[in-house]
Order: structure tokens, then sequence, then C-alpha cells
């Protein structure tokens, strides 16, 4: 118990630091988003979606599927942390230059406008800088010194949000926001690097007893794997904007990016909660493979009953949240609802799927990430090229969803294969269950208590007034924390650790 609370705890503390960090950028970016929506409209946000989207594919491809490896080497042999580091530059630099080409190649062989043209390649740019920052990143994580990380990312985000609403306000348009991302960061690497180089290390040319740290070669060879599955993996869950783009035009993509950055958003949490679990797991695996087993199976179960019910809730709140985000300008972009209200459901799978590929990736089963990653991206490309030209946003919504489904499916079977194995039974049914009840009690008893605020069994009481609104959310959620303690989701160990996490004690 004492060596679960420990490793638990630095799980704890980094994701809390992470979290500072990543999660107020994302705050902020949602600002921003509000701010350029009814400015620009459904093409300059579709311009904008097109170039952020393009250009996480080609960093995908750049960063060679090494960031979870570079952690893992670095946190075996710290002493290499300047070998590991300059190699995974030299192939991360080399592959950025490859992908930067392919996409002036794209830009200019497509019949994009200059304004597209433009916002992309400018956008392309941070394919080095990301690239770059996300190898300090790695490194950081490896020596458990997430709080300069968090701090760069702090920084950045208050720079991308001060810049974006000045440069908007100054007339700019789409190009505004697109300068901000990219000076932003510029600003996080500047920041993070030296913080790295200062407080991490050692940073010396060999090992403690002269030996050659890991090269070039050995950093393509360990990420071919990983690269292959992360350019798999990225290209379906990134590649609808662009088909949006290419078959039904910018405005048509800007309609569903706009519902689809519920989910871009809210996957944050359980990605900065699966990146600061990995280190602890690393270590736990080389202790005990049954004690990083049960480690995995809580933080799954923890990860589910916390994102099940969040889930649900953006469901409900569709409508007012895309008309937060267009304020006047709904009619433009009420398709935007029904597309959030699809996509949101991979909030779960991509949760669950964060976790179970630590689990193998700990297991030394990454290769098996290139079939999960081929699978789900041909699911995506096939049903997109079926449902775009018919449905549109709808159809790319749909192929979302069952490209994610396909991923943890195979996830799940592979974990199994593995002395890692974590139980999804519990976690996926009784949160689940728990859910359902809770929502459906609470809809019975607002019938029959208060009528008058029309409560519905498939949407919250949105029209009623805040007190109906918060009657109804506070509710299901004591029931659901109710449920899923008698259903055993989580245990009388589970809440003593989380107690103890939050009051620190000892």
């Amino acid at each position: 118990m004492g060596a679960t609370l420990g490793a638990t705890r630095s799980v704890a503390k980094n994701t809390a630091l992470l979290t500072i960090g990543l999660l107020t950028g994302r705050c902020l970016a949602v600002f921003v988003t509000r701010k350029m929506t009814p400015l620009i409209g459904p093409e300059g946000v579709g311009i904008f979606g097109l170039a952020t989207d393009a250009t996480a594919i080609l960093l995908i491809v750049a960063n060679y599927g090494l960031n979870n490896l570079v952690t893992r080497e670095v946190t075996r042999a710290k002493g290499m942390t300047l070998p590991i580091l300059w190699a995974t530059l030299r192939l991360r630099w080399t592959l950025g230059l490859v992908c930067y080409l392919a996409l002036v190649g794209y830009v200019f062989a497509s019949p994009y406008g200059v304004l597209t043209r433009t916002a992309v390649l400018v956008t392309g740019l941070a394919i080095f800088v990301e690239a770059t920052s996300m190898a300090c990143d790695a490194i950081l994580q490896a020596h458990e010194k997430v709080q300069y990380q968090s701090l760069g990312q702090l920084v950045s985000a208050l720079v991308y949000f001060g810049l974006s609403f000045w440069l908007l306000d100054a007339g700019w348009g789409v190009m505004g926001v697109i300068w901000a991302n990219l000076i932003s960061r510029i600003v996080r690497l500047l920041i993070m690097a030296p913080l790295m180089f200062l407080k991490t290390g050692p940073w010396r040319r060999r090992g403690p007893d002269g030996e050659r740290g890991p090269d070039f070669r050995f950093m393509l060879k360990i990420g071919l794997p990983l690269f292959l599955a992360t350019t798999f993996g990225i290209i379906s869950f990134k590649i609808d904007t662009v088909m949006l783009s290419s078959f039904r035009g910018e405005a048509t993509a800007g309609i569903y990016v706009l519902g689809h950055r519920a989910l871009d958003f809210l996957l944050y949490l359980p990605n900065i909660f699966a990146t600061a679990m990995f280190p602890a797991l690393t270590r736990y695996s080389t202790a005990s493979t049954a004690d990083a087993a049960r480690f995995g199976e809580r933080t799954l179960r923890y990860m589910l009953v916390l994102m099940i019910p969040v889930t649900l809730f953006f469901v409900f709140v569709a409508q007012p949240v895309i008309a937060w985000f267009s304020r006047e300008s709904l009619g433009d972009f009420s398709d935007s609802i029904i597309v959030m209200r699809v996509v949101i459901w991979g909030v779960p799978f991509q949760s669950a799927n964060l976790v179970l590929s630590r689990l193998l990736l700990t297991a030394g089963r990454e290769r098996v990430f290139v079939r999960i990653g081929l699978a789900a991206m041909l699911t995506n490309v096939v049903l997109n090229l079926l449902l775009i030209p018919r449905y549109s946003y709808f159809g790319a919504a749909a192929a979302t969803i069952a490209s994610l489904a396909v991923s943890s499916a195979l996830h799940v079977r592979y974990v199994r294969r593995t002395a890692m194995n974590a139980p999804l039974r519990r976690a996926v049914g009784g949160a689940g269950l728990a859910l359902i009840v809770a929502w459906l009690a609470t809809v019975a008893c607002l019938r029959l208590l208060a009528p008058e605020w029309g409560a519905d069994w498939f949407a919250l009481p949105l029209t009623a007034g805040w007190t109906a609104f918060l009657v109804a959310v506070g509710m299901t959620a004591l029931l659901y924390t109710i449920l899923v303690l008698a259903l055993r989701v989580l245990e009388r160990d589970d809440l003593r650790l989380i107690r103890e996490l939050i009051l620190g004690s000892r």
C-alpha cells in the first residue's frame, strides 16, 4: 500500500502540475475560439482547422513516435540524457524538413486560395518548434520536473491569448490567430529549454562508465513501430478536416471543426493523466509486474468513472456551448450542435486507449500499435470516403466514433495477452450502469416534484433557469457517486487513497 500510495502521489503531483499549464492553455484557447468564430465565420474557422490539423498530422510524423520512448529510456538511464536528446532532435529535424516540403507541395497542388495557403504554410513552421519542445517535454517528464514544462505552457497560453485578441481587434482575421499560435509556441520553447538544461541532466556525452549513448540509428530502430502507429493514429483522428476541406470546402470544414473542438478540449485531461502516470508505471514494472498491472487497472478505473459522466453532460449542453462560441452567428453553426453530440462519445473510448497504450508500452508490446493504428486509420478513411460525399460533416463525425471504437477494441484485445491486463468490466459496466440509473432517477424525481421545470429524459432542463439546471446536475452527480460506491466501482481503499492524496497525509 505504501508503494502504491507513493507512486499514485507522484502521478497526482505530476498530473496537477501538467494540468496547470495545459488546461490553462486550453481554457484560454476556448476564449480565443469564441472571439474569432463570429468574426471569421465558418470559412475562417475551416481555414484555421485545416491549417492546425494538417500541421498536427505532420508533427506526429516528425516526432517519430519517440515521446514516451524518450521518457522511458531516460528514466532507465538518466546519465544518457544528452545522447538521447541529441539523437532525438537530429531525427526529428530531418523528418520535419521532409514534412514541411511535403506540406508546400500539398497546398500548391490543391485548389486553395492565397489565404488558405498562407495560413497552412505559416502554421506548418510549428513542426520544427514543437518537435523540439516535445523532446524537452519528454526529458522533463523522465526527470519528474514537469513544473518547468507547465511554466512554459502557461506563459505560452497567455501569449497566445493576448496576441490573438490584439490581432483580431486590429483586423488581421484568421491570420492574426495563426501568427499568435506560432509565436506562442516559440515562446514556450524559449522558456522551457533553458530550464531543462539547468534542472535535469547530467549533460555529458558519454555515460558514467564511458559508454556511448543511443545514436540516430538506435532511435530510428526503437521508434519505428510507434512511428507507424502514431502516424496511422493521427491520420485517423485529423484527416476528416482535410478531407472535408477538399470535398466540401472550408466553410463546411469550419462547421465540423467547431463541433469537434469539444472532443479535442476534453481529451486534454485524460491525456495529461496518462502522461503523468507513465513514469510511475515504468518504475513499478521494474519491481513487480503484478503491482504495475494493479496500478494500471486503478488508473483506468478512475479515468472512466470521471470521463463517462462528463461525456453525457456535454451531450446535453451541446446547444448552449455552440451558441456561446458563435454568439449571434448560431444559424451558421447550428449543425455543429449535432456534430458535437456525436463526436463527444469519443471521449471514453480515447480515455481508455490512453491508459491501455501505456500498459502495452510498459509490457514492451509497442509493435502491436502498428496494427491498432492501421486498423483505426483504414476504418476512418474508408468511412469518410463513403460518408462525406453523402452526409458531409455528420458522416465524418460517425467515422470518428467508429474508428475510435475499433482502436479501443484492439487495445483491449492486445492488453489481455500481456501480464498488464486491466479489466474493463467494472470500470465501463459499473460506471455506465450507475450513470444511467442516476439520470433516470433524477428525471423521475424532477417530473414528480417539479413538473413546471419540464424535465426530459433526453435533455437537461436548460430553459427553466439556473436553479433547475443546477438541481438536475447536482442530484445526478450525488446519485452517481452513491451508486458507484454501491456497485463497488470505487472501493474503500480507493477512497482512502484519494483522501490521502488530497489532504497530503503520510
